[in-house]
């Protein structure tokens, strides 16, 4: 890396404080004149200024003009000192205009263009694509990469690692005086492992350079648009693995002059099974006979051990260089994004997602749904809250064409919702994309960082939510555990949240309605405002409540997600070990169908409380019987507060009662949950009833609520009140 010691940034050489400070005495006379110049306007006031002024001209002149100061001063020595104050505030202002502070350790300061280089014609075209400054991982891989050594560079998904290397190829390139002939075979290689990425990282080569000759080959498009560019001369390919390797066969490419091979996204070439057909292409380009191998170029937001294979296999151990963003920062995802998890079962999803979207999204942001099927997709992208959105898909199975169609509506913003498999996961640059909804936790955890990496990217803010049902728990924990990050686990959007969300959308869809367009429909507005029961104000509530959706929002629970259910939360002013306790205290205070209504009980990470799910029905009779006490409070709950991970205590035994319909993981129906039968045959109970732990033909072994615990047969049970 370039220190910043040899930048051409201001040295003592332009001494650029001194200079500033030798303007202030210039300054601080012209404010003088000024005011004398003003004052000559005003009345008796502005006469003992001129005085004022005068004294100190006179001041500056000559020391030895001592009466005249005593004068002034004796007469008005209180506005004297609020002119001073004035003039000392005007020369102030003065100073931090003129006097520029550098904070060295600043990312624009950093990243400058002048600390690196960058020629003059390229700084227009950068600012153009509002890039004003470099990122870290661009900064750190700028002179490696300009200075020929090979490289492994591994950041967050986000963080522009594909200028990273298109920048100073082009800048290498561009002071290179070689001879541009007419089907000369191309400096510069880069491989992608999706047809998306390499479009992008394309038109990305391409903005910041219009002198060098590019072309893009992938498979899905005809050969005789790429085969022509090839006949004329190529500085560039960036392309497929599959593609390239058919036209180095069929003698169009030709990499025996390839002075730069880039591999992007290199971890997910390893996963779509690319590492054969890119070990036979690289094989083209590092023969035994060139004496100088190209530079290879490894860039990725993982790193498997694959990566390093190939790095010992072609590059150069002498000049290879490893720059690593995250370093020991466990997590590996952009720290800008915000990541939500929503427990729901998987017949829920299509609902909850029309409200996550309305609520993170909106009519005029951009979203992006990822699943795991190409079925999974075609079911959402017809739901009507998507449809609202006009939503559209993104597979495997959809033609190139029609890709590239729908990728440039979402990019122009004409779509914006896409519903999309892992096709569009890697790669595609699209800054201003401000949700990622992933239908299920992936099994691979890579592919949760990188459709994560959607949003949140060149520094902007974004939201990432992860839909899990009730058995996933596990693997939203591992995802957390090997991606590095803290899952805020929260309830399904309410149609309150929805509607304060929703307001500013609509306020703006009215804002963009022409007055010409508005005007036609006055008459139909009056008519309405007429027989409208409320008026024109609650008319025009409805009108927009129905622009922005959230008129067709249905209330779920916050713990299970579930329509015609409400959640309600008991708290505590003391510890509770056992879920048990809040469903005879549910019953003592209210009736026992209200407990037995109980769905999905969980306690609070406190243990000082429990949410719980009631069926809508039940609201009336809740709040007419449930009175709070001093100890003891019920309310529904506004928000989903944190809960116990390891929950057994509330989700595998019940409570005394062991009614099965309690729990969605009671595994018997012993009264106590968790037992496989009354008293006979073998069980398992987790210790959290008041009959204990195990019970084996009438046998006790102890614990929780049984009185003793020998394990002689015939035991005569007896009950412990609580």
């Amino acid at each position: 890396m370039v220190e910043l010691s040899e930048s051409p940034i201001a040295s003592p050489d332009k001494p650029i404080l001194e200079t500033s400070l030798e303007d202030i005495p210039v300054v601080k006379t012209k404010k003088i004149k000024k005011v004398k110049k003003s004052s000559t306007k005003k009345a008796t006031p502005s006469k003992k200024e001129k005085k004022k002024k005068s004294s100190t001209e006179n001041n500056e002149e000559s020391v030895d003009d001592e009466p005249p100061k005593k004068k002034k001063k004796s007469e008005t020595p209180q506005k004297k000192v609020k002119k001073a104050k004035k003039v000392d505030e005007d020369v102030s202002e003065e100073e931090n205009n003129s006097v520029t502070v550098v904070d060295e350790n600043s990312p624009e300061y950093i990243g400058d263009f002048s600390h690196f280089r960058i020629t003059e014609n390229t700084k227009p075209l950068l600012l153009k694509q509002g890039v004003k400054y470099l990122f870290p991982i661009q900064v750190k891989t700028f002179d490696h990469v300009f200075d020929g050594e090979d490289l492994i560079a591994q950041a967050r998904t986000g963080t522009g690692k594909t200028l990273s290397f298109a920048l100073p190829l082009i800048e290498k390139l561009l002071s290179k005086n070689f001879k541009r002939t007419r089907g000369r075979a191309p400096q510069v290689l880069v491989m992608t492992p999706t047809r998306e990425l390499a479009i992008q990282v394309h038109d990305d080569f391409k903005s910041i350079c219009q002198s060098l000759a590019l072309v893009c080959v992938y498979g899905g498009s005809p050969y005789y648009p790429q085969e022509s560019a090839m006949r004329s001369g190529v500085d560039i390919v960036v392309g497929t693995p599959g593609r390239i390797l058919d036209h180095l066969k069929k003698g169009n490419l030709r990499l025996d002059e390839v002075n730069h091979v880039v591999l992007d996204e290199v971890d997910n070439m390893l996963d779509m099974g690319f590492a054969p057909t890119v070990e036979e292409i690289l094989q083209y380009g590092y023969t035994q006979e060139r004496e100088n191998p190209p530079q290879t170029l490894l860039f990725s937001a993982t790193c498997p051990q694959w990566v390093y294979k190939t790095a010992e296999k072609y590059m150069r151990g002498d000049k290879t260089a490893h720059v690593d963003t995250i370093g020991t920062s466990l997590n590996r995802t952009a720290t800008t994004v915000e990541h939500l998890a929503i427990r729901c079962q998987y017949s829920d999803r299509a609902g909850i997602i029309g409200g996550v979207v309305q609520l993170h999204s909106g009519m005029h942001g951009r979203a992006m749904i990822f699943t795991d099927t190409k079925r999974e997709a075609n079911e959402l992208v017809v739901c009507d809250a998507l449809q609202q959105l006009k939503a559209q898909v993104l597979h495997g199975d959809i033609e190139q064409k029609q890709r590239e169609i729908t990728l440039k509506a979402y990019r122009d913003g004409t779509v914006k919702c896409l519903v999309a498999t892992n096709v569009a996961a890697r790669g595609l640059d699209i800054p201003e994309i401000d949700l990622v909804i992933q239908t299920s936790p992936p099994q691979d955890i890579e592919s949760y960082i990188h459709r994560s990496g959607r949003t949140g990217r060149a520094g902007r803010t974004g939201v990432c939510v992860c839909l899990y049902k009730p058995r996933e728990d596990g693997a939203i924990r591992k995802v957390e555990w090997t991606a590095g990050i803290k899952f805020k686990f929260v309830g399904p959007p309410q149609p309150k949240d929805i509607v304060k969300a929703s307001i500013q959308d609509a306020m703006t869809s009215l804002e963009s309605v022409e007055k010409a367009i508005s005007a036609e429909f006055m008459e139909q507005a009056e008519i309405v405002a007429a027989k409208h029961e409320g008026g024109a104000v609650e008319a025009l509530a409805a009108a927009l409540a129905w622009i922005s959706g959230a008129g067709k929002v249905k209330s779920r629970s916050l713990l299970s997600s579930q329509l015609g259910y409400t959640s309600w939360v008991m708290k505590a002013d003391f510890e509770v070990r056992y879920a048990g306790f809040f469903y005879t205290t549910l019953e003592k205070n209210t009736t026992r169908e209200l407990r037995d209504a109980v769905k999905g009980l969980r306690l609070t990470a406190d243990k000082m409380g429990a949410v719980f799910d009631l069926p809508n029905h039940c609201t009336e009779d809740l709040q007419r019987l449930w009175t709070d006490s001093s100890t003891m409070t019920l309310a529904k709950a506004e928000e989903l507060p944190e809960l116990l991970e390891d929950n057994r205590n509330s989700q595998r035994s019940n409570n005394r009662y062991g009614d099965r319909s309690n729990s969605s993981y009671s595994r018997g129906r012993f009264s106590g949950g968790g037992s496989r039968g009354n008293g006979g045959g073998r069980g398992r109970s987790w210790g959290n009833n008041n009959f204990g732990g195990r019970s084996q033909g009438g046998n006790s072994r102890g614990g929780g609520g049984f009185r003793g615990g020998n394990r002689g047969g015939g035991f005569k049970r007896k009950w412990v009140d609580i």
